[in-house]
Order: structure tokens, then C-alpha cells, then sequence
């Protein structure tokens, strides 16, 4: 296959798996937003009005990282229940469209809420002229590391209904304990490294610097250190998606 046709047979996969249920079935949007949009209010009501940006970086992060996460869901369907991987093996088609083509796919859950999360940012904070760029980039890193982490396990998931259990535990321990929604300042200094090690609060970190709410004290090797973190973790999980998924079935 060439690679205009890969091209394309990874467009399909975004229309099957992406745009065409989201047409068909608007509730899924619904569903992906819940969770980061009612955490956004709780705050809002609870420091009223004060702390609206730490909700809108820790929705971003949530609903950019969950919908990468969720690729495992989809693709434990795809090969489990209808057999798709089974026959993409035994076609021309390559790997990378595949995967290429689920994750871009899962993008149609999440643009409309992460254009909803900029909204509000933009319209309650105040970023520089970089903002957009540095959110931009963090939220490509954080899809990219969901994304890494869903196909891993989605190869290896033997029933969908496993999944159920495993993507609650991933968005808690990645998505809600460490400080994504609120300023890792809130936890004692001798502590503050251990929330840095989760990739996701680095993320939340960054977008707090963009939208101009970073908390006070940091330096600029906390900024550092949040995006060397970020970054590696994004290569590491990129690198164990490549050479340990297992692509073909034993």
C-alpha cells in the first residue's frame, strides 16, 4: 500500500471509530465531558469564581488524557469482539495506520471540550501570547502518552469488560490525586517532588504557567523539570507501545 492509501485507510478508522458515532450518538460527548466540566463547577462554587483556572488546565488534562486512555476500550473491541486487529495483520495495512487512525479518532470526542476548557481560560484568565502554543503542545504530549498507554494495554486485554475496571483506576492515580486540579504548592514542600513524578500534573503545571496562574514560588527549574518529566514520560510509554505491545496474536 502506498502512502496515500495508508493515509486514507487511517482516515476511515477516524470516520468508524470517531466521527461517525459522534453524529449518530451525541451523548458520547456527554459522557467524555462529565467528568472534567463537574469538577470545573465544584470549584467554581467552592472558591467562587478564584480558582477557575486550575479547573480549566485540570480539565484539559483530564479530557486530553482520558480519551487517550480510552483508545484501550475501543481497540480491546475491535479486536476482541469484531476481530479488526486479526484482519489488519493479514493485510497490507500497516501498524502505524492502525494505531495512527484509532487515536486520531478519539480526537472527535475531546476537541469540542478541550475548545470549550480554552473558552473559559481565555475568557477568565489572562495569558500571555505563547499561552496557546505551550497548551497546544502539553495537550499533544498528554494525548500522545493516553494514547501510549491504551494501545499497550489494549493489546494485551483478553475482554472489553476489563477495561471498566482499568480506566477509572488510570484517571484516578493519574487524573485526580495528584495536583491537576489544584497548585502543586498545596502540598508541603518535602512532598511536592512526588507530585511531579505524575506525568499528568506536569502537564496541568505547564498550562497553569500559560494561563497565568502559576503558583507562587516556582522556579525555573520546577518549569523545567515539569516539561523533562512530561517529555520523558511521553518517549518511555511511545517506546514500550512500539516493542512490547503485542501486535500479533501468540
Amino acid at each position: 500500500m502506498t502512502l496515500r492509501t495508508q493515509l486514507r485507510a487511517s482516515w476511515g478508522l477516524i470516520a468508524l471509530n470517531g466521527i461517525i458515532p459522534v453524529k449518530r450518538m451525541p451523548l458520547y460527548l456527554v459522557n467524555t465531558l462529565g467528568a472534567p466540566f463537574s469538577f470545573l463547577f465544584f470549584i467554581y462554587i467552592v472558591s467562587q469564581g478564584r480558582s477557575v483556572g486550575y479547573g480549566v488546565a485540570g480539565g484539559l488534562v483530564l479530557t486530553t488524557f482520558s480519551i487517550g486512555t480510552s483508545l484501550q476500550a475501543d481497540m480491546t473491541h475491535f479486536r476482541v469482539d469484531l476481530k479488526l486487529q486479526d484482519m489488519v495483520v493479514a493485510s497490507p495495512m500497516r501498524a502505524w495506520t492502525y494505531v495512527l487512525g484509532m487515536a486520531l479518532s478519539e480526537l472527535a470526542f475531546a476537541v469540542p471540550g478541550i475548545v470549550a476548557f480554552l473558552v473559559v481560560g481565555y475568557l477568565t484568565e489572562a495569558p500571555g501570547v505563547l499561552a496557546l502554543p505551550v497548551i497546544l503542545g502539553t495537550l499533544l504530549l498528554i494525548w500522545a502518552l493516553g494514547c501510549s498507554i491504551g494501545f499497550f494495554l489494549a493489546t494485551y486485554l483478553r475482554d472489553i469488560r476489563e477495561t471498566f475496571a482499568i480506566s477509572p483506576l488510570i484517571s484516578l492515580v493519574l487524573s485526580v490525586l495528584p495536583p491537576v486540579y489544584y497548585p502543586i504548592t498545596a502540598i508541603p514542600g518535602g512532598y511536592q517532588i512526588l507530585g511531579y513524578l505524575a506525568p499528568t500534573a506536569d502537564a496541568s503545571l505547564l498550562i497553569q504557567g500559560a494561563l497565568g496562574i502559576a503558583p507562587p514560588g516556582l522556579t525555573a527549574i520546577d518549569w523545567l523539570r515539569a516539561g523533562a518529566i512530561l517529555v520523558g514520560f511521553t518517549v518511555a510509554f511511545i517506546l514500550l507501545a512500539l516493542f512490547k505491545a503485542q501486535w500479533r496474536e501468540k
